[in-house]
C-alpha cells in the first residue's frame, strides 16, 4: 500500500514540475520612448479655411529613442485632437539600433484650429509598454483677426462691510468673426491700489452655463453665448482704494484681443 501511495505521490510531483516548466516568464523590461526629433511645432491652416473643398492633410516626421531594442515589437503612434478623439493610429516596426524613425500623415475631416497631440508608445514582444513620449502640434490661422471684447459689466465702486465679505459678478461680452467656438479663453488681471499685481492673476472667466461650479466662482447662466462670467468674493479686510481690472480674450490660433480695462473703487 505504501509503495502504491509513493508512486502516486511521485507522479503528482512530476506533473506539477512539467506544468511549472510550461509557464513562459517575461524577463524583458518594458521599453521607454523618448522623442528626439519632430519636424515642426505649428502649422498655419489659413489656406484650408479659405477653401472649404480642401481637407487638411498634416504630415509629420519623427524620431524616437528607445531605452532598449531588446524584444522590441513595434512603436504605436496615436494622433488626438483637443477632445481626446483619436484621428490616426499607426504602428512602426523598423528599428535602427535603438531608434525608430518615420512619418505619419493625418487627414482631418474638417478644418481644425487647436492642437494635435502625438502619443508615441513602444511595445515589446510580450505586449508590455513603458513610458510614452508626447508632442503637441499647434494648428493656427494666421489670417485670424482674433476675438473682440465688446464691453465689460461690473461695478464702478463698492462699499466693503467691516466684518463680512462682499460678492459681485463680472461680465465680459466677447465676439469672434470665426465664431464663438474659436474663443479659447477669457481672463482678467488685477492691479491693486499700491500698484502691485494680484497674486491670483490671471482670473479665468466662464461661458459654460455654470458647469465648473460655484466653488470656482462660475455662476454663468447660458453656455456658449459669448457672455463670460466670474463671481468675485472680496474678504473682509480687503484694502480700500482703486483696483484696475484688465480683460483679455484669446482664440485657438493664439491671437489675443485688444485689452479692455475697468477701474473699481473699494470703500469701507
Amino acid at each position: 500500500m505504501r509503495k502504491v501511495f509513493l508512486v502516486f505521490f511521485l507522479s503528482l510531483m512530476v506533473g506539477a514540475c512539467q506544468k511549472a516548466n510550461d509557464v513562459v516568464v517575461d524577463s524583458s523590461a518594458p521599453i521607454n520612448a523618448q522623442l528626439t526629433y519632430f519636424d515642426k511645432d505649428s502649422l498655419d491652416v489659413a489656406q484650408y479655411l479659405s477653401n472649404s473643398s480642401l481637407k487638411p492633410t498634416i504630415s509629420d516626421s519623427f524620431q524616437i529613442l528607445l531605452s532598449s531594442s531588446k524584444d522590441f515589437s513595434h512603436l504605436n503612434v496615436q494622433v488626438q485632437d483637443d477632445s481626446g478623439i483619436v484621428l490616426n493610429n499607426a504602428d512602426f516596426t523598423n528599428v535602427n539600433g535603438n531608434r525608430v524613425a518615420g512619418a505619419i500623415s493625418t487627414t482631418l475631416s474638417s478644418v481644425y484650429v487647436g492642437n494635435l497631440t502625438y502619443v508615441f508608445t513602444a511595445y515589446n514582444t510580450h505586449g508590455a509598454s513603458g513610458n510614452y513620449a508626447e508632442k503637441k502640434l499647434r494648428l493656427f490661422n494666421a489670417k485670424d483677426a482674433g476675438p473682440v471684447i465688446d464691453s465689460v459689466s461690473m461695478p464702478d465702486s463698492l462699499i466693503l462691510p467691516q466684518t463680512n465679505s462682499l460678492v459681485f459678478d463680472i461680465y465680459a461680452y466677447v465676439t469672434d468673426a470665426a465664431g464663438l467656438s474659436d474663443v479659447s479663453n477669457v481672463y482678467f488681471d488685477v492691479v491693486k491700489p499700491d500698484g502691485t499685481p494680484s497674486t491670483g492673476n490671471p482670473f479665468m472667466m466662464y461661458d459654460d452655463g455654470g458647469a465648473a461650479g460655484l466653488q470656482v466662482g462660475d455662476d454663468d447662466r447660458v453656455a456658449h453665448d459669448g457672455t463670460y462670467t466670474l463671481s468675485v468674493q472680496l474678504p473682509a479686510g480687503t484694502a480700500v482704494g482703486t483696483y484696475t481690472f484688465t480683460f483679455h480674450a484669446v482664440d485657438r490660433s493664439g491671437v489675443s484681443s485688444a485689452p479692455v480695462s475697468h477701474k473699481i473703487r473699494i470703500y469701507q
